[in-house]
């Protein structure tokens, strides 16, 4: 799991609201604020974090580039930040493992066999005995 920085999440923002492979310059495009080398640099970490991933070489106006797009869909990064968010290092464990289940029940990613096993974990929890 990997925070985006401001420049990386506008990055992906836009692939995200265009929802087709992009060209550096069709980035660009969308972004008056953004510069070139920004861009390069910043597709090179999303790459690396496993956000992008090349889609084909395309050719633009003057030359031919790298098209990337999305392997991490936006909803599925929000449930990502929100793990992120709910983890902070100076709460307790116990509250911090209840945020995250909650999170991820929220999320509607898990299925009938997690919340099977989740219940089956408190039952046993509660029928062990004291120590």
């Amino acid at each position: 799991m990997y925070e985006l920085y401001d420049k990386e999440k506008e990055v992906m923002e836009i692939f995200w609201r265009l929802d087709k492979p992009c060209l550096i310059s069709e980035i660009l495009r969308e972004s008056s604020s953004l510069s070139r080398s920004t861009v390069s640099k910043v597709l090179v970490r999303l790459e690396e974090k496993g956000f992008l991933k090349v889609d084909s070489i395309r050719k633009s106006i003057t030359k031919a580039g790298r098209a990337y797009v999305p392997i991490i869909s936006k909803k599925e990064y929000e449930v990502q930040e929100k793990f992120l968010q709910y983890s902070p290092d100076n709460e307790k464990l116990p509250v911090r493992a209840l945020k995250l289940t909650c999170c991820l029940l929220q999320s509607r990613t898990v299925d009938d066999a997690f919340i099977a096993e989740l219940e089956q974990m408190i039952e046993d929890y509660k029928n062990s005995p004291e120590e």
